[in-house]
């Protein structure tokens, strides 16, 4: 059908926001022959008369960002909290991304499924699998481990910054989940004075977005003094021999009343957001404590009864356990 017509448009909104949000409608252009299908309205259901007016109208809003943050809690530091700069058609619009990570409640049968249990993934407002590919590279590349743990992501008001419609969204708030699961995971508060736009790359860089600019300028709008962000150029002088590039370290300038500040990583970043920089270990000693557990634990070394495969996977699953239980212990 959507062929045959020359508009399609998609009016969403499910009421599950709180407060002034739960009315919240958005109406999105899938298609749009005569115009720009870059245009998001947003609107506010008035599902009760008042004033004499007839019930059940959709008023326009012209300050959502306003809206969607009026409930938030910025009076002080907290943590498992970020706000992002998410760009809905030309629109900027801030959004609240809340993270929460707790011991592993659903492993507490004992023995043996206490330890095979991975922990929890629930997602609502980012797709399912933007959350685990950020876990991962969290694990990966900072060396912070979600293993046995049960995480929960919201964006609040119920918006849904994974909608596409064809086309690729949602990534460029990336940055502000990473920064609200390790500041939950730490107990280490994030800077309500700051904002966080960036997508995160599998190599554990960020990475540019588009209409960064407009991004800064709707964060000073709304009273942010501090924006995170990746460079807005990336630096192409410098090519070693190889093809590598050097490295450049995060940069802080004052742009219109707001500090930007540009990291190329994301740990930069997360050192930057977070009221205290996080404590992490020596690069080389993960390694260094695997070799010395399969010198000296007897319970990695092969039976006579069991496949060298079996054995490799064996040796694994368990190796693995005991290096996590060494990283909780030390960040203890």
């Amino acid at each position: 059908v959507e062929h045959m017509v020359a508009p399609v448009l998609y009016l969403e909104g499910n009421g599950l926001g709180d407060g002034a949000t739960a009315s919240i409608r958005m109406l999105r252009a899938a298609k749009n022959r005569f115009g720009s299908a870059e245009e998001v309205g947003v609107y506010s259901m008035n599902s009760s008369p008042g004033d004499g007016r007839v019930g059940g109208r959709l008023i326009p809003v012209s300050d959502p960002s306003s809206l969607f943050l009026s409930s938030r809690m910025d009076e002080d530091d907290v943590d498992g909290c970020a706000v992002s700069v998410q760009l809905e058609g030309l629109r900027p619009i801030t959004v609240e991304v809340q993270a929460l990570v707790s011991g592993g409640v659903g492993g507490g049968g004992g023995g043996g499924a206490a330890s095979a249990y991975a922990g929890r993934r629930v997602a609502d407002g980012i797709s399912q699998q933007r959350l685990l590919l950020i876990l991962a590279v969290l694990q990966k590349r900072c060396g912070i481990q979600f293993r046995r743990m049960d995480v929960y992501v919201n964006v609040v008001s119920g918006i849904q910054i994974s909608r596409s419609y064809g086309r690729r969204q949602g990534t460029e708030s990336d940055l502000a989940v990473a920064v609200s699961l390790v500041s939950s995971l730490t107990d280490i508060a994030v800077r309500s004075d700051t904002c966080f736009v960036g997508e995160i790359g599998l190599l554990g860089e960020l990475r540019q977005v588009a209409s960064l600019e407009k991004r800064v300028k709707e964060a000073r709008r709304m009273g942010f003094s501090r924006i995170i962000s990746p460079p807005q150029f990336r630096q192409t002088k410098g090519w070693r021999k190889g093809g590598r590039s050097k490295s450049y370290a995060s940069t802080s300038s004052n742009y219109s009343g707001i500090e930007w500040i540009q990291c190329n990583t994301i740990l930069e970043a997360l050192n930057a957001g977070l009221v205290s920089e996080l404590k992490m270990r020596k690069g080389g000693n993960r390694k260094r404590h695997q070799k010395q557990v399969e010198s000296e634990s007897p319970t990695l070394t092969k039976s006579p009864n069991e496949s060298w495969d079996e054995w490799r996977v064996r040796k694994n699953k368990q190796l693995q356990i005991i290096l996590d239980d060494a990283d909780e212990g030390e960040e203890d």
